[in-house]
């Protein structure tokens, strides 16, 4: 009896101790960040790293302390203009360290009073190769992912799988579409992997 107790007790042991390591926490692993600035917080005369076009003056783009979701600056973009021919974006490119065969995934929060087709985002990829309009790689949120109408700060996200090895750099793009009417406010932007 006095053995059978030994044994028991000892088996108790080791499922207690086994038990325990299995539920260890495990360090969690953060996602790698891409973009430089993605707070859009820093700079002087606009937000460094960060580079725009305004679709041939129809658009007014600015870096604003209107709006923001953290700390106090956001990326604008509005249009008075009803029926607009072009679109307008806030963009940065990345040339270095890229991901490859990894995938990449662009988050953006946005604000925003809109009518029309709204606003995407999107992730270029491109190889010596990508010339006139032509991308190796993209994919966006245009077509599959609707954002119009009137919204708060909202998370939004798009992927860019398997990063190619030919690429030489990515473009992250923040986009005012055609035929868009108000007002955009985009913050706390990140590409990670």
């Amino acid at each position: 009896m006095k053995r059978i107790f030994q044994i028991t007790l000892l088996n108790l042991i080791v499922i207690l101790l086994s038990s325990c390591s299995s539920n260890e926490v495990k360090p969690e692993i953060k996602p790698k960040e891409l973009l430089v600035n993605g707070s859009v917080e820093i700079g002087s005369l606009a937000p460094n790293s960060w580079w725009n076009s305004n679709g041939n003056g129809k658009y007014d783009l600015s870096w604003s302390e209107e709006e923001s979701f953290t700390p106090k600056k956001s990326l604008k973009i509005s249009s008075k203009i009803e029926v607009a021919p072009s679109f307008a974006f806030w963009a940065q490119t990345i040339s270095t360290n890229l991901p490859t065969g990894k995938s990449v995934t662009l988050k953006v929060k946005a604000k925003g009073n809109l009518t029309g087709q709204g606003i995407s985002i999107a992730i270029r990829g491109d190889d010596a190769n990508s010339v006139n309009g032509y991308a190796k790689q993209f994919a966006t949120t245009q077509g599959t992912s609707p954002i119009s109408g009137t919204f708060n700060w909202t998370e939004y996200s798009v992927k860019l799988n398997n990063v190619d090895a030919s690429l030489e750099s990515i473009t992250i793009y923040v986009i005012f579409l055609n035929n868009t009417f108000g007002d955009v406010y985009f913050d706390d932007i990140s590409l990670t992997y």
